[in-house]
């Protein structure tokens, strides 16, 4: 993670404690049942609680699958220029 990158999160309030990153602080990890990378780790694991507390993201019942909200596609395009 560069410094431009942990500015960028902290600037749209993505909430990293940098000096106790616990085992995996941030790296990239390909899931094993979509077969697609993701951001494992401290980063990922903020970035992923930040989009659910916006409702950005919604947690399928029963499942470690989640949904984009209305209000997640227009933030991910916002944020990342990600269409969903």
């Amino acid at each position: 993670m560069t410094g431009e990158g942990l500015a960028f999160l902290a600037s749209v309030g993505v909430a990293l404690d940098v000096a106790a990153p616990g085992p995996v602080f941030c790296r990239p990890c390909l899931d094993w049942s979509e077969r697609r990378p993701h951001i494992a780790g401290a980063v990922g694991s903020a970035l992923y609680r930040s989009l659910l507390d916006r409702h950005w993201l919604r947690r399928v019942e029963g499942s470690r699958a989640v949904t984009v909200t209305p209000a997640g596609v227009a933030g991910l395009e916002s944020w990342f220029g990600v269409r969903v």
